[in-house]
Formats: C-alpha cells, structure tokens, sequence
C-alpha cells in the first residue's frame, strides 16, 4: 500500500504543477468562469459544474480535499471561500448546526454541503479545524 501511494504521490505532484501552469493561462483568459480549490498540497483552476457540493467538484478534480462523513457532521471538508460567496448557496441547516455564526459570516463553509448555484469567479480553500 505505501509503494503504491508513494508513487502516486509523486505523479500528483508533477501534475498539480502542470495543471496549475495551464490553469492560471486560461484563469487570466476567463476568470469570471473559473473555480480555484487550494487544497493542503493541490491547488487547480477548474471549470464550474452547476450543482455540485465543493467537496464533489474538488474529489472530480483530484484536488486534495479530506473529507469522512458528506452529511456535515464531522466538519472535516470545512472550507474558507475568500471570493465568489454570492455564486454559492446558502448556508444549509447543516452548516448552521456544526459552524459558529461568526464562521458563517467569515466565509467558512462545509465543501459537502455547499453546492455551486451561478458561474463566477470562486476562490475556495480547505481550511479544516485540524
């Protein structure tokens, strides 16, 4: 198991930097319809897809975004959203239960329950307590 992670590992790596040199070209050409997700190692500039929870659009994208539960109990995907909060929905009863107000207001999200309503420019990072 640990080769196997070990070489991947690497293969992310190479491709993280390459996808961020060709996501930054096309960031500068059509900022408006680009997502950025920073995960702990990854960062990529992504199409948006209408719909789909933060968490969903970073696993599609290979971003390393942690996550255990997807019902916005265990707070793991939890994520700070410094542009864009406008293009996103609404804080969910889910997110109210497990996040303080003053994290709301913030800009902090869970990446599970937070779904992807209009296209504009988004800038989210994963921010989990630990």
């Amino acid at each position: 198991m640990f080769k196997f992670w070990k070489g991947r590992e690497g293969k992310n790596n190479s491709v993280s930097e390459s996808s961020a040199a060709i996501g930054n070209n096309i960031h500068e050409e059509t900022e408006e319809q680009i997502v950025e997700l920073k995960g702990r190692n990854i960062q990529r500039f992504v199409a948006p897809v209408i719909g789909l929870t933060v968490l969903d659009l970073a696993e599609k994208n290979e971003v390393d975004w942690n996550s255990f539960c997807k019902r916005g109990t265990c707070a793991r995907c939890r994520c700070h959203v410094s542009e864009g909060l406008e293009y996103l929905s609404p804080p969910n009863e889910a997110e109210e239960k497990r996040l303080d107000p003053e994290e709301i207001d913030e800009g902090y999200r869970l990446g599970c329950q937070t779904k992807l309503e209009k296209i504009g420019a988004i800038s989210i990072k994963h921010a989990p307590y630990f």
